[in-house]
């Protein structure tokens, strides 16, 4: 039986998860397995996420580790995958085209950063994904991770100089102001 005030909440947030989620997967059809593998999660601890000093940091872990599992399951799959003879078919009805492919290339670079300053500054990737990829202000990422207005500016400060140090951009300047 699902809790009413459990479905409030996630219909309240379902559209800032769907955008962490797409902003990591960079597909909407994976995206909304993954969110709703976090919702299943949430809703089974759902009485800890309502206890918890702040719900949207613990529903947000949830979302983060659904998506790593995610991640995960398909690497699985991957290996165990055997072709079948005969044509191919897609499950979506428009497959991606090669315009689509090399609309994507810009981001390879931006990506392999990103994952550098993972590796190295967890939060700081976490907060330049929040606020560049996802669209959040400061406060909605203090609230997702747990931490102060001010410590997601310097922590999205931080990164950006760290990305920029990443794939070896040149300071532009502040220009004509």
């Amino acid at each position: 039986m699902l809790d009413r005030e459990f479905a409030d909440f996630f219909t309240q947030h379902k559209s800032g998860f769907m955008r962490i989620a797409a902003v990591r997967l960079r597909n909407m059809h994976d995206a909304d397995e993954a969110l709703m593998d976090a919702a299943i999660q949430m809703h089974r601890k759902w009485p800890r996420i309502k206890a918890h000093a702040n719900p949207m940091a613990l529903a947000f872990k949830i979302l983060n580790s659904a998506v790593t599992d995610f991640y995960r399951r398909r690497a699985r799959r991957t290996g165990r995958e055997v072709p079948v003879p005969g044509p191919a078919y897609t499950a979506y009805a428009d497959a991606p085209t090669v315009d689509d492919i090399l609309a994507l290339r810009g981001y390879d670079g931006l990506d392999r950063a990103l994952a550098s300053l993972g590796e190295r500054a967890p939060t700081q990737a976490e907060c330049v994904r929040l606020r560049y990829l996802a669209d959040m202000d400061f406060d909605e990422i203090g609230k997702y991770l747990n931490i102060t207005k001010g410590a997601a500016k310097t922590n999205i400060h931080l990164g950006l100089k760290k990305l920029q140090a990443f794939m070896d951009v040149t300071d532009l300047g502040k220009g004509d102001s």
